[in-house]
């Protein structure tokens, strides 16, 4: 192979490094997959140009179909495979590049849903749906931007609602890119939190706290979307409406309320047998005697908005 048989291949591997250092990883978010496949094109096309041995472009107008060396098969089968395959290297490339910008270089901050919407797709052997939000942010120099969320994940859809704050995380240099956190993949991903539960080791440990940002500091701990809350019980409230969850501490009487939507966890709150001296139950609730608490847990029906049927489960407990 000589000089000239190279030339091509070095065309098409300068075109595949060029977008790395024309385009930043930030235009990837409205260029998307733009990027991948024009690049792919063209380096499949050149490639095509060395592998059929063509001094000039020129030639492809001159392009003998009969001749058996040029119309083979790998002729036409490696430029396909490049263009297909480097499409999706450089997509998922820039894709973690940009994942990657989000975490190190974003901004933490809360965004209002303003609305949401659905749009499924059918076909013939199957279908999935697009959910998409609109969200208000207002940032630190108290300048609105509306922001639309595409491609949102069901289990966050499930979550929110209009008017509700969600946290996002978005690049200050440019607010339209951001994403938002609100199911458990991305609330793992940018906030290095488990978004778990709560259970009862966490219950001993809250109930010994006095002071509402200690209280809030080990909530966030544990899960994502908690909230200070107004109540006219005495004490520290806090409720997290994506997970559906309350916890209400008397500071002064020592007693702490838990409670839970049912249908919105993972596995059910559980006391240790283990610690267990004494157990009543009635109809109403079922009562325990610890070695340090006294545990009331009772479940009542609701209907919500939209008719969905809940069971909340109270968890009352008290210090002896």
């Amino acid at each position: 192979m000589n000089i000239k048989d190279l030339k091509w291949y070095f065309v098409a591997l300068v075109i595949l490094v060029l977008p790395f250092f024309l385009f930043p990883e930030t235009d990837y978010n409205s260029l998307g997959w733009s990027i991948g496949v024009v690049t792919s094109l063209l380096v499949a096309f050149f490639v095509f140009l060395g592998i059929t041995k063509m001094d000039s472009i020129s030639e492809l107008f001159y392009f003998d179909s009969d001749d058996a060396n040029l119309n083979s098969a790998t002729n036409f089968l490696i430029p396909i495979a490049i263009f297909i395959f480097g499409s999706i290297f450089i997509n998922i490339n820039y894709s973690k590049r940009l994942e990657e910008k989000i975490k190190k270089e974003g901004v933490f901050a809360k965004a209002t849903i303003d609305s949401g919407f659905s749009q499924t797709t059918q076909s013939s052997r199957s279908s999935y749906t697009d959910h998409t939000l609109a969200l208000t942010l207002t940032t630190d120099d108290n300048v609105e931007h509306k922001l639309i969320a595409e491609d949102v994940s069901a289990e966050a859809y499930s979550k929110v609602g209009v008017g509700l704050d969600v946290d996002i995380i978005y690049l200050k240099e440019n607010p339209q890119i951001f994403r938002v956190i609100v199911d458990d993949e991305s609330i793992k991903r940018f906030k290095h939190i488990s978004n778990r539960d709560i259970e009862f080791k966490d219950l001993e440990k809250l109930i010994a706290l006095k002071e509402p940002a200690k209280l809030e500091k080990e909530l966030n701990k544990l899960s994502s979307g908690w909230q200070p809350h107004q109540s006219d019980n005495p004490g520290i409230s806090f409720v997290n409406l994506l997970k559906k969850e309350a916890i209400f501490l008397n500071t002064t009487d020592g007693i702490l309320m838990y409670m839970h939507d049912q249908n919105n966890i993972t596995s059910r709150f559980e006391i240790p047998k283990e610690r267990i001296l004494k157990e009543l139950s009635d109809s109403a609730a079922v009562s325990y005697e610890l070695d340090k608490y006294f545990i009331q847990k009772q479940t009542e029906s609701k209907v919500g908005q939209s008719n969905q049927f809940s069971v909340i489960e109270k968890v009352i407990m008290r210090t002896k």
